[in-house]
């Protein structure tokens, strides 16, 4: 694995848990070293397959009983 892709890994693996605690994508962005947050948001598609909004409604959705 090149350098430049560990690092994109490494910095979407800390916005995710910046996001899982319920900080905005603007926050999670910036804190993690992007200076756009659209660009954030497109590596963050291209990485997971959806937006970060999309990411964290479907996984907070309750389990039909």
């Amino acid at each position: 694995m090149s350098f430049g892709r560990w690092r994109q890994q490494a910095r979407l693996f800390a916005a995710l848990e910046m996001l899982a605690q319920r900080k905005s994508v603007t926050e999670a962005a910036v804190a993690v070293g992007y200076d756009s947050v659209s660009a954030f948001i497109e590596m963050f598609r291209k990485m997971l397959g959806t937006t970060p909004q999309m990411y964290f409604r479907s996984t907070q959705e309750p389990v039909p009983k």
